[in-house]
């Protein structure tokens, strides 16, 4: 069935302008009740790839794999962890895995390992050893795995605007666990990416989770004039706001997110 990818005729079309007496008329409902339209969720533990199920039973909190890791993805849990305390976990909206890959200037990805450093240097199994290559990381069983990335098409500025696509393309398995199209659906011809998610590929390294443009930053920058947008937030900010202003109600940002495997 083709996909509606604007509003029905009943409901005003999406804008890409918007003013910001607008914006901040549109949140002053959210100010009132003393919350903003976007939602902290609870923290959720990302380790790093090659975790077990029995991961923190064999983690013996050394470091080794922090250290190792060349691009700092990898860091250590504070005290409010608990038990937890000292284990390496991974956050994409501060640094991504990059699977221990580099991008060269051909635009292509290639190991900088022969496994990921990470397993490579845990002295416990606590992290499995993983070969680097691209066939074996776009199998790698679920228990292997980061976690799996998620889209909320209603915050996705290429299922909305028809623009972004940043996740499609900074994806290391580009056309593997990120997809310019999803599968079984019509889409209408000329249209760009429409960005799909395949559970069965995607590592959760969380590159797409980082590059995203769809975040909080952006939408309070509009009130926090001392918030210095950069000139790639700069040119998503009023469609990053019209979509967080046009799904109503609190939303989880950004449009693409990085769930644990349970």
């Amino acid at each position: 069935m083709m996909l509606q990818l604007l509003r029905s005729k009943d409901t005003k079309p999406y804008s890409i302008r918007a003013t910001r007496r607008e914006f901040l008329k549109q949140l002053g409902g959210f100010f009132a009740l003393g919350i903003l339209p976007f939602r902290t969720e609870r923290r959720v533990i990302l380790r790093p790839p090659g975790a077990t199920r029995d991961f923190l039973q064999r983690c013996i909190r050394c470091g080794k794999c922090i250290e190792a890791c060349p691009y700092d993805s990898i860091r250590a849990l504070d005290i409010t962890a608990g038990a937890s305390i000292y284990t390496p976990y991974i956050d994409p909206l501060e640094t991504p895995c990059y699977l221990c890959l580099q991008r060269g200037p051909d635009g292509i990805d290639r190991p900088i390992s022969k496994y990921l450093r990470c397993g490579d240097a845990c002295p416990t199994g606590a992290l499995k050893r993983i070969r680097n290559t691209r066939k074996v990381l776009e199998h790698l069983p679920d228990e292997l795995k980061i976690g799996v990335s998620k889209i909320d098409r209603r915050l996705c500025l290429s299922w909305q605007y028809d623009s972004c696509g940043e996740c499609y393309y900074n994806c290391p398995l580009k056309d593997k666990a990120l997809r310019d199209r999803p599968p079984n659906e019509i889409i209408k011809v000329g249209t760009g990416v429409r960005p799909y998610v395949d559970p069965d590929y995607c590592t959760g390294c969380g590159m797409c989770n980082y590059v995203c443009p769809v975040k909080e930053r952006i939408a309070r920058s509009y009130m926090d004039r001392s918030i210095k947008l950069t000139y790639f937030e700069e040119r998503y900010a009023a469609m990053v706001r019209n979509v967080i202003g046009s799904a109503g109600g609190r939303v989880r940002l950004p449009a693409i997110k990085v769930e644990r495997i349970v």
